[in-house]
């Protein structure tokens, strides 16, 4: 028989009294004013983070980078010493050199940076392209905006946001897109693992390799999806992650040169697609419905003299897992805004002929607190303007230009101008830099609705002549602040 063991009457007193306590810890505690926060917070963003892809040729790229807080100020913004830091990102796999990062310290200023390739160590003389991760801190964060440009500095792609779900729609390989690029960057300490889905004309295709891409941390990994964008007028990319998050770049090549294709929003039952200027031959709307359901999709056009409808009263049917591309009937005579709503979520995308392969507007979110187009250009070169769309109520909007500075002052010259935007129309607004710029000089603009303002949608337009499209900048919101939701104090039991 096994003896017995007692436990002290003291030890049962003790322990009863912390359960007891325990259950009292474990039961609602009434609130007290400093308990509970019956409003949100608002606070200066004080980190942001974007990636660059890797420059296409191999060979070195241009930075436009704009950050802390270009706009108006606010009491709110933060304050302190900040940084902005460009640092590389590899190819996962490539022995190279190391590269060093580039810093800049000084708020509001823009300025067009030149971020080398990464010498190979297995070559002598060669270089490889590499991806550039951008964060800033304090000062630097708020409004930060980072544009991959060519040599004049006119922006092409915007460095995105690290996300785990970011969709892209586009023309396959019977529209031009003879390759098809995927860059993947990871700006984190952790190895982020991806899917990547395709879908055609003819309904979704997956290729071996494209689930469960490991992307390690600070690298860029490059996949090629050509081959599953064949014999389709028409593809739709989503990156989807199940471990980590990364930033995804589309790149697109023809014949005739290459472009970069901008992210959509995730797929919804309305959206607005600004920015679709006229051109000299019919554009091409691109639509993607992901679920199995079948969709009607509406198309109207928001013009400077109001409402269209481009394919008439009928919705465009769509079936469910497929893509669908259809040109557009011409909008007027200058840019307008596209305005799609379905029975079920879409993703959607515009191509506008011009050079190259063309230029890209996608869907995107109404402009919160102010956006930010850092990389613009005219002279002899193009011409730039904003197309401004509201498609509710009307809007007041300050555009700011700032010229980029070349004598590290906290900004270059600037100029703002205040103008209305009505209610179910779009309007252009030519931009320039401001007097006093060097010339042929690289400037930013800052869009700004002001209070009481419908939502806004904006693109940056930047036309050759008369009708030849050379870019399109969709506007994407630069935030200075964040809202805290409201808070309250809480207790959890633990039990062993």
């Amino acid at each position: 028989m096994r003896p017995a063991h007692f436990v002290p009457a003291g030890v049962v007193v003790l322990a009863l009294g912390v359960i007891a306590g325990v259950a009292q810890l474990d039961r609602p505690v009434p609130a007290t004013t400093s308990q509970v926060s019956t409003t949100s917070r608002q606070v200066a963003v004080s980190s942001a983070v974007r990636a660059c892809p890797p420059a296409q040729g191999g060979g070195s790229g241009n930075v436009a980078l704009i950050a802390g807080s270009p706009g108006s100020p606010s009491p709110t913004t933060a304050k302190g010493p900040g940084q902005v830091e460009l640092a590389p990102l590899p190819l996962a796999g490539a022995q190279l050199h190391a590269v060093s990062p580039i810093s800049q310290t000084v708020p509001g200023v823009l300025s067009l940076l030149t971020v080398p390739a990464a010498p190979s160590v297995s070559k002598k003389g060669t270089t490889v392209a590499e991806g550039w991760s951008v964060t800033g801190t304090g000062a630097m964060a708020p409004a930060m905006e980072a544009e991959e440009t060519g040599s004049s500095g006119l922006s092409s792609v915007r460095c995105s946001e690290p996300g785990s779900d970011v969709w892209f729609v586009g023309p396959g390989q019977t529209n031009g897109a003879k390759q098809i690029q995927l860059d993947l960057m990871n700006i984190d300490a952790l190895a982020a693992s991806v899917d990547v889905s395709v879908i055609t004309g003819a309904g979704p295709v997956q290729a071996d390799g494209d689930t469960g891409i490991t992307v390690p941390p600070f690298e860029t990994v490059t996949e090629s999806l050509s081959a599953l964008g064949a014999s389709s007028p028409v593809v739709a990319i989503n990156v989807r992650t199940s471990i980590g998050r990364v930033a995804a770049d589309v790149w697109e090549s023809s014949s005739a040169g290459s472009s970069w294709l901008p992210s959509t929003t995730a797929p919804s039952t309305s959206m607005v697609i600004p920015g679709v200027p006229p051109s000299g031959s019919a554009a091409g709307l691109f639509i993607a419905v992901p679920g199995s359901l079948s969709a009607r999709v509406n198309v109207l056009a928001i013009t400077p003299q109001g409402l269209y409808h481009p394919f008439g009263a009928q919705a465009i049917p769509v079936p469910g897992n497929s893509a669908f591309y259809e040109q557009l009937s011409p909008l007027g005579g200058t840019a307008a805004a596209l305005l799609l709503t379905s029975n079920v979520p879409v993703s959607a995308a515009v191509l506008v002929p011009g050079s190259g392969l063309g230029a890209f507007t996608a869907a995107t979110a109404p402009i919160s607190e102010q956006a930010v187009v850092a990389g613009n250009t005219t002279g002899s070169g193009p011409s730039a303007a904003i197309a401004l769309s509201a498609p509710a109520g009307a809007a007041r909007v300050r555009l700011t230009e700032i010229a980029q500075s070349t004598s590290g002052h906290p900004a270059g010259p600037s100029v703002s101008q205040i103008v209305s935007v009505r209610a179910r129309h779009t309007l252009v607004v030519p931009v320039a830099p401001p007097k006093g710029s060097k010339s042929r000089s690289v400037f930013a603009v800052v869009i700004t609705p002001l209070p009481g303002s419908g939502p806004l949608y904006a693109a940056r337009v930047e036309t050759q002549g008369q009708s030849t499209v050379v870019s399109i900048m969709p506007a994407i919101s630069a935030l200075t602040t964040i809202n805290l939701p409201p808070v309250r104090d809480s207790y959890t039991a633990i039990s062993p």
